[in-house]
């Protein structure tokens, strides 16, 4: 079985990265690279760390932190968040 990379890339910050097991979220991967997003609870619950996701899909344990308006804009908690395929995300 041939496990493909996944590729995330950050829009705003324009850094692209290879997702790899040490990381534990993609706002985990996200400081790694530099790229500064709020964050508060880490646990998915307070939303503050939310962006947007442009194209690709993840798995969220939690996202208590999200309400429907932000589930209809493609919003993502990347403090519980790991990717499930190629991602951009507006960060």
């Amino acid at each position: 079985m041939t496990i493909l990379a996944i590729n995330v890339e950050f829009k705003i910050s324009g850094k692209t990265d290879k997702w790899c097991d040490s990381y534990d979220n993609i706002l985990d991967m996200a400081r790694a690279n530099g790229i500064n997003i709020d964050a508060e609870c880490e646990a998915g619950i307070c939303g503050t760390c939310k962006i947007r996701m442009l194209s690709g899909q993840v798995e969220m344990e939690v996202q208590d932190g999200l309400d429907d308006e932000d589930l209809e804009q493609n919003m993502i908690l990347p403090c519980v968040a790991v990717p499930l395929s190629d991602l951009v995300l507006e960060a």
